[in-house]
């Protein structure tokens, strides 16, 4: 089994993400044998797109010049990365309601027609990474992200992330939210905190 586990957070001691996708890692290795392939873009991020990254990636392939190609050569890494995973671990903190820079960076780098999406005659569009699993370990700040509660709606994490990797082809998502992290008091920051370790332990026996 070959996971690909993807850091976001610009934290790195206190980083809660990185904790619990420590601690989901450890857990797992109890149950099953798997070679781990790491990107932080948390700390390394990829360069975000530029209008010589875009005139390359909608070139074809046999047209593409040399630098092209070369403006795309991180990018291809990416998504090689992607597609010889067998299940995706992103690490991601809800930063103002949604995801990180560094992680959008890292999503405009591998969401490409060609690699890992495609259109038909008809222009419907098709991922091309089905059959693959991912785990989502978020933290928030904040809590009541839940259905029905007070800061639902402000949830531009989940949905954009379920979204987006539906879109590639993607569509066995679990995610595991951790809330109440930086508002919350002590006895909340630690009792969530917890009960995620305790959903993870649990997946781990089946993932």
């Amino acid at each position: 089994m070959n996971i690909l586990r993807i850091d976001s957070s610009v934290r790195i001691q206190n980083s809660k993400t990185r904790m619990l996708t420590d601690y989901f890692l450890e857990q797992l290795k109890n149950h099953k044998k798997y070679s781990l392939k790491s990107r932080d873009v948390g700390i390394h991020p990829p360069n975000f797109p530029t209008d010589e990254f875009i005139k390359a990636n909608y070139t074809s392939e046999k047209n593409r010049t040399q630098e092209m190609k070369n403006i795309l050569a991180l990018s291809d890494i990416l998504i090689d990365e992607l597609t010889n995973s067998d299940k995706i671990i992103i690490a991601s903190p809800m930063y103002n309601f949604s995801i990180s820079a560094t992680l959008k960076a890292y999503i405009d780098n591998i969401v490409r027609v060609g690699r890992t999406f495609e259109l038909d005659e008809n222009g419907a569009m098709k991922g091309l990474l089905s059959g693959k699993k991912a785990l989502v370990i978020t933290s928030r700040g904040a809590m009541s992200y839940k259905n029905g509660e007070m800061l639902e709606s402000f949830d531009f994490q989940e949905n954009y992330l379920r979204a987006l990797l539906n879109f590639i082809g993607i569509t066995n998502i679990t995610f595991v939210n951790t809330e109440a992290q930086d508002f919350g008091t002590e006895d909340l920051k630690n009792s969530n905190f917890e009960q995620s370790k305790k959903q993870l332990s649990e997946l781990a026996k089946i993932w």
